[in-house]
């Protein structure tokens, strides 16, 4: 963890104005994609979720628990990048210069401490051994009666056994819904709207960071967090069989490749998808859950139910 103290923390906030949760003016998928990029961290991992989770809290968590040179870079490239949007967008607004000039001496303290982070030793009780010690396997030659020194054998130690290492599957966040979609940006922005809506946290591979990742990276990423899918399907594309001569709408390869590969992590019963417009659907996925995207809206009342039949987070009393 970082050592700042009371009073550089004081000054950083003020400068950065966290002070209702904000943190600057990011948003948060820039503020998260802007610190995947500069420190390599998962902003909105449940491991920097404090209080509200707001943007402010969960940069006084990195504080907290990073050290010393990682948060003073964070500082730094933030405070850089601010001067950098600066000259790109005049009419931005101006920061303080002296408290500016303070946070990064503050960022210069962090990145030059050499003071590695020390954790706590918790003085076990002592407890007797089943075993005796390993000595070291090396004769002790001690004199005897007639003046012979024979090598003294250690006693037997019991051979240390290591345990193999067992990976252990992350646990889907019940708060997390993966959002698949073609070139529709309306129909996509409905259905996020709809998730956030009823107190979930729609994942749209895009505007997540990529973190030098490739997107099946991202896709596998992103898969074992969530507890559910939402697989939109849109007539972005054309195709028919050869021979024939009229094409019809189809969705787009990439949602189809992603409806059978959450089939197949997330199980049918967690992935719905759902069609907009007259289109092609596959055939080796026929009988699974498709719901359309009506005007009226009764698609929501729908999917909201399979969403909280497969164990998702969601007040149904905030569907309107």
């Amino acid at each position: 963890m970082s050592d700042l103290t009371t009073k550089e923390r004081r000054k950083l906030e003020t400068y950065f104005e966290m002070g209702s949760g904000c943190f600057l003016d990011f948003s948060n998928n820039s503020l998260a994609q802007f610190i995947a990029e500069s420190v390599d961290i998962e902003l909105y991992s449940d491991k920097y979720k404090i209080g509200s989770g707001s943007k402010g809290n969960r940069m006084r968590a990195i504080w907290d628990l990073e050290p010393n040179q990682l948060v003073g870079k964070l500082i730094r490239d933030i405070i850089e990048d601010d001067d950098d949007k600066k000259l790109l967008y005049p009419h931005s607004k101006d920061r303080n210069q002296e408290l500016k000039n303070h946070c990064l001496q503050i960022a210069t303290r962090l990145e030059n401490s050499n003071s590695p982070v020390v954790q706590p030793i918790i003085n076990q009780p002592q407890t007797t051994s089943t075993f005796p010690p390993v000595q070291q396997s090396v004769p002790v030659n001690r004199p005897s009666a007639v003046g012979v020194f024979p090598p003294v054998q250690q006693p037997f130690s019991q051979p240390v056994t290591q345990q193999p290492l067992v990976y252990s599957k992350p646990t889907p966040n019940k708060n997390k819904v993966f959002i698949v979609h073609g070139h529709d940006d309306l129909a996509k922005e409905q259905l996020a709207r709809f998730v956030t809506q009823v107190g979930l946290e729609p994942i749209i591979l895009h505007e997540q960071a990529s973190s030098s990742k490739t997107i099946i990276e991202k896709i596998e990423k992103y898969a074992d967090e969530v507890c559910f899918a939402i697989v939109l399907y849109t007539p972005c594309d054309q195709g028919s069989k050869i021979g024939l001569t009229e094409p019809s709408p189809r969705a787009r390869q990439n949602v189809v490749f992603e409806h059978g590969y959450f089939i197949g992590k997330l199980g049918r019963e967690n992935v719905t998808a759902i069609v907009k417009g007259n289109l092609e659907k596959p055939n080796d996925i026929s009988g699974v859950v498709y719901e359309t995207l009506d005007d009226a809206g009764a698609w929501k009342f729908k999917l909201a139910k399979e969403m909280k039949t497969s164990g998702c987070a969601i007040d149904m009393n905030r569907i309107i």
